[in-house]
């Protein structure tokens, strides 16, 4: 059994007909016969049965041509996929935390698409659970090119990409002491109890960090891992927060306050496995977003 017999077959189901299938494939009709022949003597049944001038499947045939459609459409798309690799374009395997895979993913992949030489590159851009840390885990797997994260891997296992983001702010319900402030300084929220990310949430690092620089610690009411529920229940009154600025926060019942001390501002990454062989594409994406993430904001 080989291609162009499984080629040969599938024509031949189509029209039904020896003699327009090789006029279709550009062969002899006594080469169509050959193949299908050597098809049957191999599969053990008659995958064609006479139905006057013309040829239909048997029962045998109409399973054996769903098989080699599939097998073949399998080759094709593989086929192709490799001569997309071997001129630069082909397949990028993206993952982001949802923020950023809303906004500044979809952006850089526009920008990149719309320089000369990229009009043939795809991209599939993944979220997995949201979190950072099974993002990185995709990444070292090679189940993904790179990943946009909130915080950085292993820089043994990693290349780390850190641009900035939209800073941290404290969000209160309107009703609270310190909406009466435009900013706050984070030693002064000391005092209220905190809706705060959980263990698990990928922001929960860096924001540790902003309260270990004033040597203090919160007070944690309640714990969840998504920014948005975070911030919708300090608007809930459950208690006050720090999140990332984000549009959103506009579409809630809060005061945002800018942080004044410690400095808010924030970090992102673009993160690949340092040892792994990524198609050209997908290293051309990475220097593309080298250069236009370098000092901007997202």
């Amino acid at each position: 059994m080989n291609l162009d017999h499984l080629r040969y077959f599938k024509t031949i189901a189509e029209c039904e007909h020896y003699g327009r299938a090789a006029e279709l494939l550009h062969v002899s009709q006594p080469n169509l016969n050959y193949a299908v022949t050597q098809l049957e003597s191999e599969l053990g049944v008659p995958l064609f049965e006479k139905a006057g001038r013309n040829v239909r499947l048997t029962r045998y045939g109409r399973l054996f041509l769903q098989s080699a459609t599939e097998s073949l459409q399998k080759l094709d798309g593989s086929a192709r996929t490799l001569q997309e690799l071997g001129t630069g374009g082909g397949l990028v395997l993206l993952g982001g935390i949802r923020k950023l895979a809303a906004q500044t993913v979809p952006e850089l992949m526009r920008g990149f698409l719309a320089q000369p030489g990229n009009e043939t590159v795809r991209f599939e851009l993944h979220t997995e659970s949201g979190f950072s840390r099974d993002l990185l885990q995709a990444v070292a797997e090679e189940r993904l090119d790179m990943a946009f994260v909130s915080h950085p891997g292993d820089p043994n296992v990693f290349d780390c990409l850190p641009f900035q983001r939209s800073p941290f702010v404290v969000v209160v319900p309107p009703w609270h002491p310190l909406a009466e402030k435009e900013s706050v300084t984070l030693r002064e929220t000391l005092p209220y109890p905190y809706v705060y990310f959980s263990q698990r949430g990928g922001l929960r690092l860096p924001i540790d960090a902003l309260f270990r620089e004033i040597g203090a610690k919160p007070k944690i009411a309640y714990e969840t891992e998504e920014d948005t529920v975070v911030a919708g229940m300090a608007a809930a009154g459950f208690g006050i927060a720090v999140v990332p600025d984000h549009p959103v926060l506009r579409c809630l019942d809060v005061k945002i306050l800018p942080i004044t001390d410690p400095d808010p501002s924030r970090t992102a990454y673009l993160c690949r496995k340092r040892s792994a062989q990524l198609p050209a594409a997908a290293c051309r994406f990475y220097d593309f977003c080298a250069e236009t993430l370098g000092g901007k904001n997202s």
